[in-house]
């Protein structure tokens, strides 16, 4: 596993899945278990988001993860911009986009997510025509599985957007 090229002491987590497929998902950045695994979206949030879309009939595996954070978030600013030049670059292409998380969605629309989850949103830096934004998944783990059923909502809606194209 490679460590990050800007600071030299974080564990890189790279893009994985598919990398022909027409949709991308974009986190905030890699929690502990894929920080040790190398892969995107394999701990918790990752197992939230793999089963909510399951149960929508989208195989997690055959969509593009990435995280806005390539490693665990530092006080490098250089870290960040590295990362967000690398999402940018997956996003080339794509034809569906889902930003997961609140760092994510405020950098690519500059909005918050609670206000925008379960939305189409407009990105200035990102070109696909469908990018949607959708509170991190994680939050069921937090104050009492609050957040579930906007999850679910944005989820079920960005789902119903990759009719024809998954």
């Amino acid at each position: 596993m490679d460590s990050c090229p800007i600071c030299g002491t974080h564990r890189m987590v790279s893009p994985s899945g598919r990398k022909d497929s027409p949709v991308l998902i974009i986190g905030d950045y890699p929690g502990d278990v894929e920080i040790k695994k190398g892969v995107s979206m394999v701990g918790p949030m990752g197992n939230v988001l793999k089963t909510e879309l399951a149960f929508l009939g989208i195989d997690l595996r055959r969509c593009r993860l990435t995280n806005l954070w390539l490693h665990a978030p530092n006080k490098q600013n250089e870290c960040l911009e590295f990362g967000i030049r690398q999402a940018i670059l997956e996003a080339k292409g794509k034809k569906a986009i889902l930003l997961l998380g609140s760092e994510c969605t405020k950098y690519f629309c500059d909005k918050s997510v609670r206000c925008v989850c379960g939305l189409q949103v407009i990105s200035p830096y990102l070109s696909a025509p469908i990018i949607y934004a959708c509170l991190n998944p994680v939050v069921v783990f937090k104050h009492g599985g609050g957040g579930v059923g906007e999850v679910r909502l944005a989820l079920k809606k960005f789902s119903k957007a990759l009719k024809g194209i998954l």
